[in-house]
C-alpha cells in the first residue's frame, strides 16, 4: 500500500468508525468491524484502488485503539468549559451568602 492511499484509508476508516460510534451513542460493537470495512471497501472500490479486504481488515485492527481514543478524547467535554461553569457556580455560591 502507497503511503498516500494508506493515508487515505485510514481517513476512511476513521470516518466511518466515528460515524457508527455516534450514530448508536457508544462504542461500535466488535461484530460492526465487518460492516466498518465492507463500507470502507466500496469507497476503495470507487476510488479505482486495488486492495484485498484482508488487508483492510488487519489494517483496521491495528489502528483501531487509536481510533478508539481519539473519539473519547474529541467526544469529552473541553476543560475550559467545565473550569468557567465551575467558576461562575462558585461565584454564585459565594454571593448568595
Amino acid at each position: 500500500m502507497k503511503q498516500r492511499q494508506k493515508e487515505t484509508i485510514s481517513t476512511w476508516l476513521y470516518e466511518e468508525y466515528r460515524r457508527l460510534w455516534i450514530e448508536k451513542g457508544q462504542e461500535p460493537h466488535k461484530y460492526n468491524n465487518r460492516e466498518i470495512v465492507a463500507a470502507v471497501m466500496e469507497r476503495i472500490e470507487a476510488a479505482g484502488i486495488w486492495l484485498p479486504e484482508q488487508e483492510v481488515t488487519k489494517y483496521f485492527y491495528r489502528r483501531k485503539t487509536h481510533y478508539r481514543n481519539r473519539i473519547e478524547k474529541e467526544l469529552q467535554p473541553k476543560p475550559e468549559m467545565q473550569d468557567k461553569d465551575s467558576q461562575t457556580q462558585k461565584e454564585q455560591g459565594a454571593g448568595s451568602q
